[in-house]
């Protein structure tokens, strides 16, 4: 009976895989397919796009915007990233056949960053004395930072349109109570008495530190969110603010919107366009085929590092350390590229990749200017550190210089569920990585004292690279984070402004007066695409085997992590 259920589950466990292979084959089929056939639909649109007189440059925010181009022939990602939008703009500004732009700010999706970036360009475009046309039938707190800097915002006349303006609100979820009860444990080693990351797995609470921490970055947030409003609408700074904190403009329609100085027309969207004139409209993606790009033979490389920051091999969405290297390694060969734009996005990872990065960048000759994105903290902010200048916007968080360690502990778990393991062991904390054996003292202060070690490194790196002497790094060190403004205060940061300023200050400072701006990606080719569905698979068929030594293996369990807590935007 024993040999007929193994055997029994060894069927299952062939059928599954093979499901799941068979499923993973279809999909990488159908993505091929549809990959060849975006590439040759898009090779004829191309030869057929022309922007006529009087257009307008249509800008629809509604997609996730990326900072960085899939390196993916299997991608199905937009045709255009961060950059080319403001590329697109700066283009446009100077474009006879175009004479203004038109964005329907509708569901959009734009992080804090990107909007003060966006904003940033837009402002330049006007001063070319072109108009900006915003229209949007809700408008939020996100969506009206970005429409504020149009020359009218528009919404229409009815009730069931909403302009939505509020302070802020956040919840955080803490999970202590969730992992006594199925009897899992998380030790969380902080170095740094803010670095927060992690508190929410072994606390019930948020700790007064974080809490300061928390307030103080979304007090800050909301001051320059309502400073904005009042400049850019000619309004009352302190009367905003009241109107929106006594809750009368939370579901408020666009006619009080109006009354109040924050909405300038009440129109439906098709007789908004028939009063301005706008008929012509190109969207950005159609535009982006017929702007040509500069031939000059000085460049300014852009190299992209987004995501969390992974040793080793790294997944979608993550920082692969090796890639960055070689991205770097590529610009310094290539004598026609003058200096580097590196552009940070990343809540930090692995102190291990954060260093060796940092080393193999500090090797380069050439000119490395840092720009922040919406957040470039703990291990982001160690790879930023050596870099020749670093830019940041108002909205940019850095800083939470500190090294985290969690080690999760499942023995109470596994007791509940009648598992029991049996051990053998030699040498003094051989055990130190087990997810089923109970943390001893002496373990958890040998996982301290190297976090201890890993963040005198960090402060070293930072002294280093900001000419801040140590006790300096310390005041300003401990986990704490900063927005952008507070940040080149403490001469975290140098200047404050987006990635064309950086571009810009690096052209400027480099005295390039023509110049191309290149952006190095590693393209992937199609067996390396295709290599990526069949580890899925490899992982799937991992974890059905085995999938508590999966899930140990694929933690970076007891190594110092410099990551951030949560995500402000």
């Amino acid at each position: 009976m024993k040999r007929l259920l193994k055997l029994i589950g060894r069927v299952l466990l062939f059928v599954m895989k093979e499901f799941v292979r068979v499923l993973i084959l279809l999909l990488v089929l159908l993505m091929i397919i549809v990959s060849g056939f975006k590439v040759v639909s898009s090779y004829y649109e191309r030869t057929e796009i022309k922007v006529e007189n009087n257009s307008y440059l249509e800008l629809n925010f509604s997609a996730n915007l990326v900072e960085k181009k899939s390196d993916s022939l299997l991608s199905f990602e937009n045709t255009y990233n961060f950059y080319d939008v403001l590329k697109g703009i700066e283009s446009a500004s100077t474009d006879p056949k175009i004479i203004g732009i038109y964005i329907n700010l509708d569901n959009m999706n734009l992080s804090v960053n990107h909007i003060e970036e966006v904003g940033e360009a837009l402002e330049k475009f006007k001063k070319n004395g072109k108009k900006i046309y915003i229209f949007a039938r809700i408008m939020n707190n996100q969506n009206y930072r970005l429409a504020i800097y149009g020359n009218e915002i528009i919404m229409p006349p009815i009730s069931s349109a909403m302009l939505d303006l509020s302070g802020y609100y956040r919840e955080f979820n803490y999970y202590k109570g969730l992992a006594d009860y199925v009897g899992v444990k998380f030790n969380v080693i902080h170095i740094g008495d803010y670095k927060s990351y992690g508190e929410n797995y072994y606390k019930s609470e948020m700790s007064p530190e974080y809490r300061e921490e928390v307030i103080d970055i979304y007090d800050e947030i909301y001051d320059t969110r309502v400073s904005s409003i009042a400049k850019k609408r000619n309004l009352n700074k302190k009367l905003i603010s009241e109107l929106i904190l006594s809750g009368n403009i939370m579901r408020s329609t666009p006619i009080y919107g109006r009354e109040i100085g924050l909405v300038d027309g009440l129109y439906y969207q098709s007789e908004m366009e028939e009063k301005y004139n706008i008929k012509n409209k190109i969207k950005l993606s159609d535009y982006l085929v017929t702007v040509e790009n500069k031939k000059s033979q000085d460049k300014i490389a852009i190299i992209y590092g987004e995501g969390e920051i992974a040793y080793g091999r790294s997944k979608k969405g993550q920082i692969d350390q090796q890639t960055i290297i070689d991205e770097f390694k590529k610009a310094q060969k290539d004598n026609n590229i003058k200096g580097i734009v590196f552009r940070i996005n990343s809540p930090g990872g692995s102190a291990l990749a954060s260093e060796i990065m940092h080393h193999e960048l500090s090797k380069i000759t050439k000119p490395i200017y840092v720009s922040m994105g919406a957040t470039a903290a703990s291990g982001g902010y160690y790879i930023s550190a050596g870099a020749d200048k670093i830019f940041a916007t108002q909205s940019t968080i850095t800083g939470s210089i500190g090294v985290v360690s969690l080690i999760p502990e499942v023995s109470k778990f596994i007791k509940k569920i009648k598992v029991d393991v049996e051990k053998v062991e030699k040498g003094k904390f051989s055990g130190i990585n087990s997810l089923t054996s109970k943390m001893t003292d002496g373990a958890m202060e040998k996982i301290r004292n190297s976090s201890l070690k890993v963040y005198e490194e960090f402060k070293e790196r930072v002294s280093e690279g900001r000419n801040i002497t140590l006790d300096g790094v310390e005041e300003i060190a401990g986990g704490r984070i900063w927005l952008g403004e507070e940040a080149k205060k403490i001469k975290l940061v140098d200047e404050i402004g987006g990635l064309e300023t950086t571009i810009s200050s690096l052209a400027k400072d480099m005295k390039l007066h023509d110049y191309q701006v290149i952006e190095i990606r590693t393209n992937r080719s199609l067996m390396e695409s295709l290599s990526d569905y069949k580890l899925l698979y490899s992982d799937v068929e991992a974890y059905l085997k085995t999938p508590l030594e999966k899930t140990a293996k694929d933690v970076e369990i007891n190594k110092p992590m410099l990551l951030m807590p949560y995500d402000f935007n």
